[in-house]
């Protein structure tokens, strides 16, 4: 709601420089963060129904001398790590893609997706 009102009652959607103001007044920063990633998964194998998790904390993390927030590395590391996979593989990734195509294994051994293990 309060949201809503700023974005579309008061329109700040318009106005973001007056929005980020607002926004970085009244919310204090921190890079004391945690992520917490759970991931599960359900399905048949070979016949028989399975499951299984994916489970992973993400702390704030200094990369090239500079400390990031694990809400920033996490954000940023996903993007980009989607990004790098589909400039790279062509031949598997081309048109509309969907997050399904991706495989994990793919995800964290790309040079951004490895801020996840």
């Amino acid at each position: 709601e309060k949201i809503h009102f700023l974005m579309r009652d008061l329109k700040l959607n318009k106005d973001r420089e007056t929005l980020k103001r607002i926004l970085e007044n009244a919310i204090p920063k921190t890079v004391q963060d945690v992520v917490l990633v759970y991931v599960s998964v359900s399905g048949k194998q070979r016949g028989e129904l399975y499951e299984e998790n994916y489970v992973k904390k993400i702390y704030p993390q200094t990369i090239y001398g500079k400390l990031w927030s694990a809400i920033q590395v996490t954000t940023a590391a996903a993007v980009c790590a989607v990004v790098d996979q589909v400039l790279n593989r062509t031949e598997l990734y081309q048109g509309f893609v969907t997050q399904e195509s991706f495989r994990l294994e793919d995800f964290l051994e790309n040079r951004f997706g490895r801020y996840y293990r």
